[in-house]
């Protein structure tokens, strides 16, 4: 499976709706500082997958940001 495009609104760090494009290019590279969201773009993958987050069977409501009412992958 190759992913094309993750979306994703007030889950972990993503408060705001973040879209990531996978399909530009046959080899892409997530980088950004500690803390910006790198790891959270393949636990939202995970979660839209398989329902699940990497660190195990957390509730949905454990992922929601912080700021936020509710999430969307």
């Amino acid at each position: 499976m190759i992913p094309q495009r993750i979306l994703v609104k007030g889950f972990l760090c993503y408060k705001e709706e973040q879209e990531v494009r996978f399909d530009y290019d046959a080899i892409w590279l997530l980088a950004g500082p500690n803390g910006s969201g790198k790891s959270a773009v393949f636990d939202a993958i995970t979660y839209a997958l398989f329902g699940c987050h990497r660190a195990g069977q957390r509730q949905a409501r454990e992922l929601v940001n912080k700021d936020s009412e509710r999430l969307l992958v």
